[in-house]
């Protein structure tokens, strides 16, 4: 295999080989199942690009990496989140397509930025309805514009949230804020303007996105959940209630705080206390449905695939609507 390798990366290998080889076995003895062909096969397919490209741009630092690396890649490929057996391909992803562009910034702060990027792939893949993809995507061009892995963990919670994250939305923002305002613009994939008036924005309607047309009034923005029979949440038909700005959703003695906007739409378990803090699913003032339709001030959204509406609940931008005979909470914008 050295002889594939980039020469610092064959050269550690060679050097460190009965440490390694004592760390290898240690970590085959807490995961039997280990499989000694899939972990050479992630050192030759994700590691040895990441050193070839801190060689580079800092070659002293390739031993580092490659060390920081072959612990790390360990650990995933024992857990099944990286290399050939892995679950789902989006550790990988990161490692083969997002590292390689930020080689100075693992060059810097190795374990801190592959550990951050791998964590990041592992929350995206396991979150219904996130898209890694988008996140691969966004973090392979945003990586180079980022001077420090502080910048770097900013714009990739601020792309997770593009990438579907809903609930990371003040989180996002508030990274944001500390970026470069160009980095920051282009992390919300605006295509222009001036952050501090897009931030303003993008705080006051979670249903604004500056990498879409402007749209207005009542509209259909979403659909969240589905059965449980099908791979979704919920065991029968929701009901729905405000809890602040998110909604309560519940079903079959469960409670889920829903968390949505442009970007995506989320649910988390929900405490008791935010069940106590949630007002009873009820037609807010204004607002009148009947049949299949719901109407605001005139303007109206038929929903015909609901068959007939049950419930609504509102916060200040967002009406959430239930139907017997759905297992889908369909969101319609307010403005």
């Amino acid at each position: 295999m050295h002889a594939t390798l980039a020469p610092s990366f064959a050269s550690f290998l060679r050097a460190a080989r009965p440490e390694l080889n004592a760390r290898f076995a240690e970590a085959r003895r807490q995961r039997p199942d280990l499989d000694g062909e899939a972990f050479a096969r992630f050192l030759r397919e994700a590691v040895d690009p990441l050193v070839r490209a801190v060689e580079s741009v800092q070659p002293e630092r390739a031993p580092d990496v490659a060390r920081t690396a072959y612990e790390l890649g360990l650990e995933l490929v024992g857990q099944g989140l990286a290399g050939p057996t892995a679950r789902d391909r989006w550790v990988n992803a990161g490692w083969m397509e997002v590292a390689p562009t930020a080689a100075a910034l693992v060059a810097a702060a190795p374990e801190r930025v592959l550990g951050a990027l791998s964590n990041a792939l592992h929350r995206l893949a396991a979150t219904p309805g996130a898209r890694p993809a988008e996140w691969v995507d966004a973090m392979a061009a945003l990586a180079p514009r980022c001077a420090d892995a502080d910048a770097f963990l900013a714009a990739g919670q601020v792309a997770a949230w593009r990438a579907g994250m809903a609930h990371y939305r003040a989180g996002a923002l508030a990274a944001a804020d500390a970026l470069p305002p160009a980095l920051a613009l282009a992390a919300v994939r605006a295509p222009g303007g001036e952050w501090p008036e897009l931030r303003r924005r993008l705080a006051a309607d979670p249903w604004f996105d500056p990498s879409a047309p402007a749209a207005a009034g009542l509209r259909v923005v979403g659909r969240a959940g589905a059965f449980r029979g099908f791979g979704g949440l919920f065991a029968e038909p929701p009901t729905v209630a405000a809890a602040g700005e998110h909604f309560l959703v519940r079903s079959g003695g469960d409670g889920w705080l829903l968390t949505a906007d442009a970007f995506g739409a989320t649910f988390h378990r929900a405490a008791p206390e935010e069940s106590k803090d949630a007002r009873p699913s009820s037609v807010p003032p204004g607002v009148t449905a009947r049949g299949t339709a719901v109407s605001v001030d005139g303007a109206r959204v038929d929903l015909p695939e609901l068959g007939e509406i049950a419930g609504i609940a509102a916060n200040g931008s967002t009406l959430a609507v239930t139907s017997p005979l759905s297992h889908a909470v369909v969101l319609l914008a307010l403005a």
